[in-house]
């Protein structure tokens, strides 16, 4: 960061008066509420929040009071701004922001390492710089534990606002100047206004109900969770069907987020008028989730100041982590919609436990006395006096919801115009009210905006679309869902005559469905007609209740289209955009430029629908490109793969991967696949899949126990996953997303990288891509790659276990299955090294070593590393002490490794069931290695390290063996993980990974003042020519370790609370077991709190000492680039942060976003992580942003920075003669 001296300075000192205070935060109407809350008020705000709030929560149904909501503050940039927190809680309390600068030894609101203790338990003061324009969560410290003790559950979070120097923020209903809150006009003498609205996500809340008690699913009769935005929720329990006397497997869903039906949500609703311009600032204050926001019908650049970068509609946020949405057209998005636009998050049980809300977009003038259909006041909403002042209501246009027909209490009404009946009839006409306030030229799906530009409606691409059931077989094993639901083209079921015969069909293996991709080009009008073929029940299962499921919709993502009527859904006071049983829907979107992955679903019983496969894909390809069949060459309709050719006669393959969870599937005895306690529940039910395909592990295991092999096609043949198929050097697309239920995934694909952003040349490679429910990711892939199987496959181990992985085959000889591309030239396999090339030669040793990960004893006596052969002897005699393997190269290297694999045959590796894996299946481990990198060139059939489909030659060693396998560093890749995969399951989670570091091409290697050609150390320092010296760190993040305490007792901390008691909560999902850490090290809270329980001193090193964990020392002022790597184990997503430090998200990328939080890392991410420099001496916290369960079980340790000394100077002068000598040689 910059020295505090260097700063954009206006001169002005904001003070703020924040208290910490304790009152219960309601979180709805209907009385829902944590007795415990938390939060930071202004002082002069304090006595009369606490008064209102606690008069309505002491009525006889707890009511929320308005002001009861995170803390936003706000400045402009170059302000100084000085917070005088006062706690008044009965604990010790602080305020830590995380992205602005200051002295970290007087404002971190932390008690860390050596630096005095800036936690309070009655006044201290602390001083900010609003150095950079953007949104900082601030959170409380003192208590970073996530149970209820803790004090960010309950609250104790907020954020503040840095606008652009000379900005002021007005109230948008009165339009007066404010001091805080969520939402705000920003006016700025340079730039336009817009809205600005700040949306806080956060989970794992300690909620009661009414009553005081748990809240209970009424539909389960289960205990419910709770998901909150902004100290709000709105929970489907508490949404009682309207005749829900009626029929026990009605549960309403359909109409859940329907104010027609129950009024408004809590959570803030966000508004405007049309065309406002718009930010939201999203920040997650919770503790444990990497949450999906998704907002209808708008979008957003991933970097808002690049206009290269992708637009999106979805984006993963990580505990502690904000983002800027600054959203594309304003409010109403490019067609100017009008109407209730919902966000909400997409894991699909997190808007079922109340994470939505609208964002309500108005037509007409709001002066504060209008009225909703539910009797409530609109609130008066101040126009931005830079824009068009709206029309004022009048009889016929009394503005939205107002001219939408309905009946509050009553079930939402479908569109007019836009149902057409089992008879071929329009079922729903408009009301004379309705009518006058259609756009000019509207037609069905398209009432209230003008959703298809002039001059696009004439040429309307239409797509008939039906939604079926059917028995999907997803694989030769025979696991199969009964009740499968997916879209088809509506051509292809008359092709077989009818529903019946094509439904036959599919149960029969003749027709094998895959989600439904339809494409269409960059400024096309598309229509959808869509008919229910379904089944009006999900009959029961040991997974779901019964449960009516009579109304169907098609909801699509980034496409433009009238909220109101084309939704697939029934949000706000919308119409429900949906089709009952032999009913078709039209709806109509605009592709208003090359949107590429547009992910569609069924959102009206998403909680169903999903995990049965009730989703699809509509890819927007270039304009005037044509999308042909990759076997014959002819003209396609629907299909996972096809070839598209470009309007300049361009080619390139493409293929549509979807991942999918909560998979209710059934073995082919008809036992249900890992089913939850009772149906319905909460539990992680069901298991996973691509395309309605998967190829388990543990189903492999058990035709051969050969865990080396198991991705093998000579042994086990091809998996039932998909096969793409391509012919060397070919470009090809993978369009990725997320379909189903709720977990976060992550392809990795093996040796063929890709550009972060599909459009910007600048955005770094990357090997792997961290996905979330709704995402899309388009991955080119435009490297050159020669022929053989390369690996894909989602990296966390329970991923990998239930067969989330496939192959993608590049042919060496042409097939006539497969058309090749035009104009390809065959691309040779590497072979040798130029004479001339500089050639690393690298003997590694694969061992077992007990890995000591603390000084309280806690270990892994199984540990399998790594390490140089050289230094083997030693590490296992306990001379060394053992560290993750970490090499170096430079840009141009090629490097030659050879592999020896010294596990002692005698000890053969055992097998564990914790970790756990959903299904676990016994089995005999491997003691074959591997090592296997990212990114680097190689030939993929000699030197992969895996052994992968039909590639001949084999890529692991057994004990006693070694093998060879040859790189090239083709250029400056910075973080290159490598991995073993002689035996996933059971030996990543012991440690066997390691990192090669491509340094800039001449790059020298220092250990203090000595110049090393080998550096294994995590920590150098690094010269090379025309760069400037910067010290480097090599940081491995690995969950799901299995780790045994210093009495030998098996640590579960997932499963403890603080005090090492087990915990109260249910046994944790898969994805949460094992232990946390950085290279072999882990730093758990409850080895610490045994010893002193107190939890604000938890990372004082004055108390305690250093962590475990790596202790990063640098001087101040110097250059610092982390390399972050996640190997290892568990699919559960991880963040890093580093307190009072930013960096660029892009490292190459001018236009890329400074942030302070990295999330949504998991299994196969590295990251190249540089620091802005600070010159603030003291010790920095790094560490996962997720408190529970990365913080408590490890995951945290200190970058210290130290005032610049004799030795430093001495080690920089040693080093510039070092170079200077070394120069000179080279030249003579």
């Amino acid at each position: 960061m910059l020295e505090l001296t260097d700063y954009p300075n206006t001169g002005q000192v904001r003070i703020y008066d924040i208290e910490a205070i304790s009152l219960p935060i309601v979180y709805n109407k209907f009385g829902d509420h944590d007795p415990n809350g938390l939060m930071y008020v202004l002082k002069k705000d304090s006595g009369r929040i606490q008064r209102k709030a606690r008069e309505l929560f002491d009525l006889p149904v707890p009511q929320p009071y308005k002001e009861v909501q995170p803390l936003v503050i706000r400045a402009n940039v170059g302000d100084t701004v000085q917070i005088n927190f006062e706690n008044k809680l009965n604990r010790r309390a602080s305020i830590h922001v995380q992205g602005l600068s200051y002295d970290v030894l007087t404002s971190d609101g932390a008690n860390v390492g050596y630096n005095p203790d800036t936690t309070t338990n009655g006044f201290i003061r602390y001083i900010w710089h609003a150095d950079k324009e953007g949104v900082y969560l601030f959170a409380d410290l003192a208590d970073p534990r996530s149970n209820e003790q803790g004090s960010n559950i309950h609250g104790l979070f907020g954020a503040i606002i840095v606008e652009a120097s000379g900005s002021i923020w007005l109230d948008p209903i009165t339009g007066e100047p404010i001091d805080s809150g969520l939402f705000a006009d920003i006016y700025n003498p340079a730039k336009p206004a817009f809205r600005e609205y700040a949306v806080f996500f956060h989970d794992e809340l300690e909620i009661n109900t009414k009553d005081g008690g748990q809240p209970v699913d009424p539909h389960t009769g289960l205990p419910g969770g709770t998901t909150a935005i902004s100290y709000r929720s709105e929970p489907m329990r508490n949404r009682l069907p309207l005749e829900h006397h009626a029929n026990p497997a009605d549960t309403d869903e359909d109409i859940s987020m329907s104010s027609w039906a129950y009024g408004d949500p809590a959570p803030p609703i966000l508004k405007a008028y049309v065309g406002d311009p718009s930010k939201i600032r999203l920040i997650h204050g919770g503790v444990k989730e990497t949450h999906v926001f998704h907002l209808h019908n708008h979008q957003w650049r991933l970097e808002p100041d690049d206009p290269k970068s992708t637009i999106i509609d979805s984006i993963s946020i990580s505990p502690q982590e904000c983002h800027t949405l600054d959203i594309l057209y304003g409010a109403g998005s490019f067609n100017g919609m009008i109407g209730d636009a919902i966000f909400h998050c997409h894991l699909y049980p997190h808007f079922h436990e109340g994470m939505w809300t609208l964002w309500r977009i108005f037509d007409r003038l709001q002066d504060g006395r209008g009225i909703y259909p539910d009797g409530t006041l609109i609130d008066a909403l101040m126009p931005l006096n830079d824009r068009p002042l709206p029309p004022a209501k009048d009889n016929l246009h009394p503005g939205y919801p107002n001219f939408i027909n309905g009946t509050f209490g009553e079930h939402p009404l479908q569109p007019p115009l836009g149902i057409i009946t089992e008879n071929g009839e329009n079922k729903i006409e408009p009301t004379p009210l309705e009518e006058e306030n259609f756009v000019d030229n509207f037609a069905p799906g398209a009432l209230y905006t003008d959703t298809c530009p002039c001059g696009t409606n004439g040429d309307i691409k239409v797509f008939e679309i039906a939604a079926v059931q059917a028995n999907l077989v997803y694989n030769r094993y025979g696991w199969h869902d009964p009740q499968g639901r997916f879209f088809v083209l509506k051509e292809d079921i008359v092709r077989e005559g009818t529903l019946e015969n094509y439904i036959a069909k599919v149960e029969s293996g003749e027709i094998c469905p895959e989600p439904l991709v339809i494409r269409a080009n960059a400024g096309d009008c598309i229509e959808i007609r869509f008919t229910n073929l379904l089944p009006e029940y999900i009959e029961a299962s040991p997974f779901q209740l019964k449960t009516l499921t009579d109304i169907v919709g098609y909801h699509i993502h980034l496409v433009k289209f009238d909220t109101i009527v084309s939704d697939g859904s029934a949000n706000g006071w919308n119409n429900i955009a949906g089709a009952r049983k032999y009913e078709t829907l039209i709806e109509r979107f605009f592709a208003n430029e090359e949107l590429n992955t547009l992910f569609f679903h069924d959102h009206l019983f998403a909680n169903v629908h999903q995990q049965h496969g009730l989703f699809g894909a509509l890819i927007v390809e270039p304009a005037g490109a044509v999308f042909l069949d990759p076997k014959t060459g002819e003209e396609l309709k629907s299909g996972t793969k096809a070839v598209i050719r470009t309007a300049d006669g361009k080619s390139f393959r493409e293929f549509a991967l979807f991942f999918h969870d909560f998979a209710l599937l059934f073995n082919k005895n008809g036992e249900p696949l890992n089913p939850p306690e009772h149906p319905g529940s909460d539990d992680d039910p069901g298991v996973m899949g691509i395309n309605y395909r998967c190829e388990p592990m543990r189903e492999r295991l058990k035709i051969k126990n050969d865990p080396a092999h198991i991705f093998s096609s000579f042994i086990y043949g091809d998996p039932d996953t998909p096969v793409l198929e391509t012919y060397p050097g070919e470009p090809i697309r993978i369009r990725l997303l997320d379909g189903a239920h709720e977990e976060q995934h992550v392809l990795n694909i093996m040796g063929l990288p890709w550009r972060k952003e599909i459009a910007d040349i600048k955005s770094p490679l990357v090997q792997s891509q961290t996905i979330g429910i709704s995402e899309a990711f388009n991955i080119q892939i435009s490297e050159p790659y020669t022929a053989g199987d390369y690996l894909y496959y989602s990296g966390g181990i329970d991923d990998l276990w239930l067969g989330l992985w496939g192959i993608i085959r590049a042919y060496a000889v042409p097939h006539d299955y497969l058309l090749p591309l035009c104009g390809m030239q065959p691309i040779a396999p590497i072979k040798t090294p130029p004479k001339d090339a500089v050639v690393r030669k690298f003997e590694i040793a694969a061992i077992q070593k007990e890995l000591v990960y603390n000084r309280f004893g806690d270990h892994d006596p199984e540990g399998l590393i790594f390490v140089p052969m050289k230094q083997a002897r030693d590490i296992m005699c306990g001379k060394k002490e053992p560290v993750p393997l970490v090499l170096r190269a430079n840009a141009g290297d090629w490097i030659e490794v050879t592999l020896h694999n010294l596990f002692d045959p005698k000890k053969p590796i055992k097998y564990h069931d914790y970790p756990s894996v959903p299904l676990e299946f016994p089995h005999e481990p491997s003691n074959r290695v591997s090592l296997s990198p990212q990114f680097l060139k190689y030939d993929p059939i000699f030197s992969s390290g895996i052994n992968v489909g039909y590639n001949a030659a084999e890529q692991t060693a057994a004990p006693g063996e070694c093998i060879r396998y040859l790189w090239h560093a083709d250029r400056e890749y910075g973080t290159v993980l490598l991995n073993s995969f002689g035996d996933l399951r059971n030996h990543r989670y012991h440690g066997l990974f390691g990192a090669i570091i491509i340094e800039p091409t001449g790059a020298l290697y220092y250990n203090g003042i000595r110049q090393t050609d080998e550096n294994y150390n995590e920590n150098a320092v690094i010269t090379a020519p025309g760069v400037e010296t910067f010290r480097e760190f090599v940081l491995f993040a690995h969950n799901g370790i299995r780790l045994l305490d210093k009495n030998n007792e098996l640590i579960k901390t997932t499963e403890q609370d603080l005090t090492g008691e087990e915990a109260g909560h249910e046994a944790p999902d898969h994805e949460d077991t094992g232990e946390k850490g950085y290279n072999y090290r882990s730093e758990r809270f409850l080895n610490r709190l045994k010893r002193i329980p107190a939890i604000s001193k938890i990372f004082d090193s004055k108390v305690h000492g250093d962590p475990a964990t790596p202790l990063l020392k640098s001087y101040v002022g110097e250059r610092v680039i982390i390399r972050l790597l996640m190997p290892a184990d568990k699919p559960r997503n991880i963040s890093f942060l580093l307190h009072g430090h930013r960096w660029r998200a892009q490292p190459n990328d001018p236009l890329s976003r400074i942030i302070p939080v990295q999330g949504a890392v998991s299994v196969g991410n590295v990251f190249n992580i540089e620091p802005e420099p600070t010159k603030c001496k003291g010790d920095y916290l790094y560490r996962s942003g997720s408190l529970r369960w990365d913080v408590e079980s490890g995951m945290w340790g200190i970058f210290r920075v130290m005032n610049r000394n004799i030795r430093c100077h001495c080690e920089n002068v040693c080093r510039r003669v070092k170079k200077w000598w070394k120069k000179g040689k080279n030249k003579k």
